[in-house]
């Protein structure tokens, strides 16, 4: 509200200063023009006629610059005894008479004379008139009473100010009537960010704009609707097959394991029902990553968040791995900075050691020939920061992409599953990206240049 506020008060002092700027500007030019036309040099005075003109023994004789001057003017002149009649004329008009009376004299003088404009200057010899030709000069008559003159320093600014007022005032109308427009399409454009439906008039003058708003509320809508019930359908068919899929699985579990346990059975046997139950098993463990990635994508996993000290969360994962699923060609090693001995987070305990426990398990899983596992816990500030780090083969370049979320141009729809775009490969990773995530954490994931890779999650403490 304040900022529309401000756009309406900057808006109003905009245009009445606009006015004010175009009423001096207006004024200003008036008067050069009308002083520039009074001071025009090839207008020649009446005066200077006059004084050019003496008296002779003949009569009257115009000095030769006073007749130039008259003829490259197109100008006429005459000079009138005091009985009215013509003694005197230089380029006289056919149409124009020889003699006048007294209101003759009276009406050219203020006025026209047959259509000419002319101007009357008293003479030693009589009335000298000096006429222009028809329609090039506007004579108009203007009387003032002094008394107006003499308030002219009130009058002057007094009309000032009330066209500074009428210009405020005018603004403001204006502006009210673009700050009622701009607010409802604030409202608008408030009201797509939650998600609303947006319908704005379209008249006036930002109607184009509205309407413009209204069709991408529209659009928006129709997305939004899209994606809820592909999203929705996706996680109900994940979720239908983690269902489904259980009851035949621990049926394949149950009697490979029965067969892999029956003496009966020759060995090769056996161990063949063996590999049936550990790849049963492995199937069991991806559809529920599956789930668990789904869940956490669209915000449907319970968090139990509570206070967490992170360093023997890390260490009761390594002690676990170490002891159910370490061979002796790999190697973990647990190194925490004094800084992060006695920190804590708000979490989720499980959910965390799921992260650190696909971190070290992807490093077992991609490196079967053997590597050194790394874990490392520091502070920074007020963040952990969580590294593992490996001397295997690396990520390979489309996982690694996939898992620090750059999309490849030329992977379609199909190559990838529900978690985000990320691949089947990447599925543990995604969810130690996606638990960081829930933790308001981020990951970076890298390969080393002398070989292995690093995973690192920076998550935030808080005070024990």
């Amino acid at each position: 509200m304040k900022s529309m506020m401000k756009v309406l008060s900057r808006y109003v002092l905009s245009a009445a200063a606009v006015a004010v700027l175009l009423l001096v500007i207006n004024a200003t030019v008036l008067i050069v023009w009308l002083f520039t036309e009074k001071n025009d040099k090839n207008y020649y005075n009446i005066s200077q006629t006059a004084n050019q003109l003496t008296a002779t023994n003949d009569g009257y004789e115009l000095s030769q610059s006073g007749k130039t001057q008259l003829e490259q003017n197109q100008q006429w002149a005459m000079l009138l005894d005091q009985d009215g009649k013509v003694i005197w004329n230089f380029m006289l008009p056919a149409d124009v008479p020889l003699t006048y009376s007294i209101s003759d004299v009276a009406g050219f003088s203020r006025w026209y004379l047959k259509d000419y404009p002319v101007s009357v200057w008293r003479h030693d010899g009589g009335l000298l008139v000096v006429g222009s030709p028809k329609n090039s000069m506007w004579k108009l008559g203007i009387m003032i009473p002094q008394k107006s003159m003499n308030n002219l320093g009130f009058w002057v600014p007094f009309f000032l100010v009330m066209n500074c007022l009428t210009a405020i005032f005018l603004a403001l109308i204006f502006g009210l009537r673009l700050f009622r427009s701009l607010k409802r399409l604030s409202n608008g454009v408030q009201d797509m960010t939650r998600k609303r439906p947006v319908s704005l008039p379209v008249n006036g003058v930002l109607g184009d704009l509205a309407m413009g708003i209204n069709e991408a509320s529209s659009q928006l809508i129709l997305q939004e609707a899209a994606l809820k019930k592909r999203d929705d359908a996706r996680t109900t068919w994940i979720a239908g097959i983690s269902h489904d899929i259980r009851t035949p699985l621990a049926v394949a579990m149950g009697y490979s394991s029965q067969l892999e346990e029956d003496e009966r059975l020759l060995q090769e046997q056996r161990d063949l029902a063996g590999i049936v139950r550990r790849q049963c098993q492995r199937i069991k463990d991806l559809v529920s990553d599956l789930n668990l990635a789904s869940k956490l994508e669209y915000d449907m996993q319970p968090l139990r968040k509570e206070k967490t000290p992170l360093a023997p969360l890390i260490r009761s994962v390594a002690v676990d791995i170490i002891n159910d699923n370490l061979s002796d060609r790999h190697t973990l090693e647990v190194s925490i900075k004094d800084n992060a001995q006695n920190r804590c987070l708000l979490g989720d305990k499980q959910l965390l050691k799921r992260a650190v426990s696909n971190l070290i398990l992807n490093s077992i899983k991609h490196n079967p020939e053997g590597c050194d596992i790394t874990i490392e816990l520091s502070m920074d500030g007020e963040n952990f920061i969580l590294s593992v780090t490996d001397n295997g083969t690396g990520f390979p370049e489309d996982v690694l992409q996939r898992v620090n979320g750059i999309k490849n141009k030329n992977e379609t729809e199909a190559d990838t599953d529900s978690t985000n775009g990320q691949s089947s490969h990447g599925l543990g990773l995604t969810i130690v990206r996606q638990i960081i995530k829930t933790h308001n954490g981020s990951t970076r994931f890298s390969n080393l240049a002398g070989g292995g890779c690093r995973a690192i999650c920076y998550l935030p403490s808080i005070t024990s």
